[in-house]
């Protein structure tokens, strides 16, 4: 270090050296200065693009140094490839060694770090962030609907490639409720592929719609769509049934040709038959139309998708054979046709196969109408009803609102179709503004559907001021003037109060203990009243004391012409008398004591210095 900032002054003659000390020598000459530093200098990191697992791409590392004999080292880490040294000379006596590394872009690369080593065991480290992407292909619909019947299930399927395992992408359809399943396989060492089989039901409504399938990864999403094409269900022509080489009698059935039912809660197909009551049928059957028993008395003929789910709800005896499917699957479509046996005889039935249209989410609730504007605290009644296939297990009618009464009813509109109706009375709650109404409808194993009307409740204070005022003035500078104005109010008040509340006079300034004792009083000031002698304890127990109390009450009273009273006041200080003279007559009221009692005059309270 003792070396830095130390100048080399290098020179050479410009003549042969045999001409050396003669005169007018010339000389090529320069100044160079060396910078001596005790610390390694940081080298430099980059990156070639952007990495994307599966891709090459480089990275270079550089630094510069002054010593071409003994350049300094650096290394990589934290990515595998080989290396390619290089040595540049970037100006007089300044060198550059880069080191650079092909690699293929993996996921667990993180960061990349170079660390130089000079000769003297200096040494420096730079680390560089990769921030790796993981790319994915566009996902792509490979198992398109097609052509579908409404009410039977179709699998429709996307799939999608993507780099990182990390990346797994979620896969959404713009279809809800219904049924799908994801998983992803592994297709090299870092290519994986994800793919989503959604169970489509449609409906007439869905005809010319498009589905959509969306795989959203971390860094963005991508979507395929196709159309739908979705045809009535039409009513065979003819039907046959499997049992019909087995059957010896034909009677008539009554069961829809079609219903609907909604997926994971129940359907209850109505049937009833002719029977005669002498000939009772032993046992009822229902199957699949192409072969399969759906239920039977016997478990073990049962096909095992069926075991458990079934069961008949009415009584053969009284040729009702309706049946109840639990928890129905996307695929249990049928056709259903019921036949029966009695002994060794079997028995066909006309008109008894039944198809089931399935829906994968719930009929919307239906409110009744309400009105647009409502007053706080006031009590409505409203009603929400939906139609369903499950009258085992109905569905539960829930509002957002407390209600004062409820009411529920269950209808039969038609052949296998219920609704349930629930009425309730609710107050309106206070707080101006739009608020909502809400019915959920839940269905039996969790789907719901929901209907919502809004409510403009009007009535207090702010709704009025609100009402009344322009719509361009915000609710928060209504706020600010309302108390503003209380504010105002709650001054103006107090300071009201003040004025007809003055405070009493301040008391008489205290007199000095010789103005006191010598019964003198400052000049220009008027002598206040002094108060009344107490009396003895003996007085106050005494008969005077009574006639005393009576005397003032005399006074109070008003004053009659033959009462007189003579005062005469005088004040002496320093040569200034002061003499007040008042005469004026009293009205006199005797008192039935009066003969006991000595003569005014004589009495000493009356005079005022008798009192002094």
């Amino acid at each position: 270090m003792s070396h830095n900032q130390d100048r080399l002054y290098p020179w050479v003659d410009k003549n042969p050296i045999t001409s050396y000390h003669t005169l007018g020598h010339t000389f090529y000459d320069k100044t160079s200065q060396i910078i001596v530093s005790d610390h390694a200098q940081e080298p430099q990191l980059s990156i070639t693009g952007i990495p994307r697992v599966g891709e090459q791409s480089r990275v270079s590392c550089n630094v510069r140094h002054t010593c071409i004999s003994a350049p300094p080292i650096l290394v990589l880490d934290g990515i595998t490839g080989a290396d390619h040294i290089m040595d540049t000379l970037v100006s007089d006596g300044i060198w550059e060694r880069k080191v650079e590394r092909n690699w293929t872009v993996e996921e667990e690369a993180q960061s990349v770090k170079c660390s130089v080593s000079y000769r003297g065991g200096q040494t420096a480290t730079s680390e560089l962030r990769l921030n790796v992407e993981c790319p994915y292909e566009k996902i792509k619909m490979t198992q398109q609907p097609g052509e579908a019947t409404e009410g039977v299930a179709k699998s429709v399927i996307c799939s999608v490639s993507y780099k990182c395992k990390k990346n797994t992408p979620t896969i959404v359809w713009n279809y809800k409720d219904m049924q799908s399943s994801f998983q992803t396989k592994k297709i090299s060492s870092d290519t994986y592929n994800a793919v989503s089989n959604l169970t489509f039901i449609g409906t007439l409504g869905d005809d010319n719609n498009s589905l959509t399938c969306t795989a959203q990864f971390i860094t963005g999403e991508t979507s395929d769509s196709a159309t739908i094409h979705i045809k009535k269900y039409e009513k065979p022509v003819e039907e046959v049934d499997p049992h019909e080489k087995d059957t010896f009698h034909v009677l008539a059935a009554d069961v829809p040709f079609r219903l609907s039912a909604l997926t994971r809660s129940c359907v209850v197909i109505p049937c009833s038959f002719q029977f005669q009551e002498d000939v009772p049928l032993t046992r009822g059957i229902w199957s699949k139309k192409n072969g399969g028993i759906v239920f039977h008395n016997g478990q073990s003929r049962v096909l095992d998708h069926f075991k458990g789910r079934t069961k008949i709800l009415g009584e053969l005896s009284e040729g009702n054979c309706t049946l109840e499917i639990d928890d129905i699957k996307p695929f249990d479509n049928g056709p259903f046709c019921f036949h029966a046996e009695k002994g060794n005889d079997k028995y066909r039935f006309n008109n008894s196969c039944v198809f089931i249209v399935m829906k994968a989410s719930p009929e919307k609730p239906v409110m009744t109408s309400v009105p647009a504007e409502v007053d706080a605290g006031s009590t409505i009644t409203v009603s929400c009803s939906v139609m369903h296939t499950c009258p085992s297990h109905p569905p539960v009618l829930s509002w957002s609102v407390p209600s004062l009464t409820s009411e529920v009813i269950h209808t039969s509109m038609q052949q296998g179709i219920w609704q349930t109706t629930s009425t309730i009375s609710f107050m309106v709650a206070g707080g101006d503004g739009v608020k909502n109404l809400t019915c959920t409808a839940i269905s039996w194993r969790g789907k719901q559907q929901a209907n919502t009307v809004k409510l403009t409740v009007k009535g207090s204070l702010m709704y009025q001021l609100r009402s009344s005022l322009p719509v361009s003035i915000p609710v928060s500078i209504l706020l600010i003037a309302i108390i503003l104005a209380a504010v105002f109010g709650v001054f103006i008040y107090r300071k009201r109060k003040r004025t007809d509340d003055s405070p009493p006079p301040r008391p008489e300034k205290r007199r000095s203990l010789w103005d006191r004792l010598s019964r003198r009083y400052p000049e220009g000031r008027e002598r206040p009243p002094r108060p009344e002698k107490r009396g003895s304890i003996w007085s106050r127990f005494s008969r005077g004391a009574r006639d005393d109390g009576v005397k003032w009450q005399n006074e109070r009273r008003p004053r009659r012409q033959d009462d007189s009273v003579n005062l005469s006041v005088g004040y002496s200080h320093n040569s200034t008398a002061v003499k007040c003279d008042t005469q004026f007559s009293k009205q006199r009221f005797p008192s039935p004591k009066e003969n006991r009692r000595p003569p005014r005059s004589a009495r000493p309270e009356d005079s005022l210095y008798g009192n002094i």
